[in-house]
């Protein structure tokens, strides 16, 4: 490959996502190409005659192919913006979408109304909850565990707690809270992000690159939702905060009306959708 201007690559790109309908078309090329060329959007758009060596050009165009064949282009760069924070993540772990940090907007809150101490998470996945919220407490008295099943979602939050230098979190290798069966850790909140899709399902094109034990929650979907609700009861602890499906409230309505509780709080995401609630035991 002839070396080309910045220009004509992000052109040539532009090109080539539009065949495969790629929204933004020009917006990810500039991101991808300044991902290549370690430097910023700003940057091509004042250098726009610039030739780029024939190495930076192929490893581009590799780039541009996977993101035509829908792959996310959080995977591609291998980060997401998340809470005003980038997050590490890659394959394997679930990419934190925007209506999560509502939970972490809820959970914030409890712990600070009801001076929670030991806090749990149940898939923490890329790390992004625990995470960010022990980065915004700067609380170094809370304590955090959370598990997950996945080995590289357990890397990807591995990374993420040494960039935002968390350490007051432990990460478990383990399904619920089975790792608290032996350690007993009196938890004042728990909070999860559980897979709550249909099996059945069909998803978008890019989802399709997405860890399937992140995303299907059972034959119903809401199995691993309410086995998350039954982990909350069997360890007694006194908060729950939990995100779920648009169409899932009556569900989970119907299996609080079945256990006692003191109190139940849905609540939605931006787009006026039922997406978490928010229950005291």
């Amino acid at each position: 490959m002839e070396s080309k201007s910045i220009q004509k690559l992000i052109n040539r790109a532009v090109e080539i996502l539009q065949r495969s309908a790629i929204p933004r078309p020009r917006l990810e090329a500039e991101i991808l190409l300044a991902f290549v060329l370690n430097c910023s959007r700003v940057s091509l758009h004042s250098q726009g005659d610039r030739e780029v060596e024939e190495f930076f050009a192929e490893s581009f165009f590799r780039l541009i192919k996977r993101r035509s064949l829908y792959e996310p282009i959080e995977y591609l760069t291998e980060k997401v913006s998340f809470y005003g924070e980038e997050l590490y993540v890659s394959q394997g772990a679930l990419i934190p979408r925007p209506e999560t940090e509502i939970l972490v907007d809820k959970a914030l809150g409890i712990i600070a109304q009801y001076r929670c101490k030991n806090i749990a998470e149940i898939g923490i996945g890329s790390g992004a909850i625990s995470v960010i919220l022990a980065h915004l407490s700067g609380d170094s008295s809370l304590s955090f565990h959370a598990s997950d099943i996945s080995p590289e979602a357990l890397f990807n939050a591995r990374v993420n707690q040494m960039r935002f230098n968390v350490v007051n979190l432990t990460l478990h290798h383990s399904a619920y809270l089975d790792f608290n069966t032996q350690l007993g850790v009196p938890f004042d909140l728990l909070i999860s992000n559980p897979p709550y899709i249909r099996n059945n399902e069909k998803l978008p094109e890019s989802l399709a690159y997405e860890p399937k034990c992140a995303l299907f929650g059972g034959e119903r979907g809401d199995e691993v939702l309410l086995k998350v609700i039954d982990t909350a009861r069997a360890f007694r602890i006194p908060y729950l905060v939990c995100e779920m499906g648009y169409d899932q409230q009556r569900s989970v309505q119907d299996y609080f009306g079945a256990i006692p509780h003191k109190s139940l709080e849905f609540y939605q995401d931006l787009a006026g959708l039922s997406r978490g609630f928010v229950a005291e035991f």
